[in-house]
């Protein structure tokens, strides 16, 4: 499959990294919000300009290749193939 298949089908579904570019979550109430948005819509909090796509990768590790979230524990990331080891080098981290 690949990688403008794979995505198009979890957009299809609401999920997927394009999607998560395209919203922002209220850190008062958890309400969702557009990127475009300044303040929350449900709760009136003013909004950072951190979209989900953003927190998320901030959170977790992911591959420079293609972004897929990467577990702690691998060695390569399983959508592109690219090493991890090779992905820490690339941040300035080593194993």
């Amino acid at each position: 499959m690949t990688t403008e298949i794979h995505f198009r089908n979890l957009e299809q579904y609401g999920f997927g990294p394009n999607v998560m570019k395209k919203m922002k979550i209220c850190h008062k109430c958890g309400q969702v919000a557009k990127k475009g948005s300044f303040f929350c819509r449900s709760c009136g909090a003013f909004l950072t300009r951190e979209t989900l796509y953003d927190h998320y990768r901030r959170q977790h590790g992911c591959c420079v290749g293609c972004g897929t979230v990467l577990t702690a524990d691998a060695k390569f990331c399983p959508h592109c193939g690219l090493p991890v080891h090779r992905m820490n080098q690339q941040h300035g981290q080593t194993e």
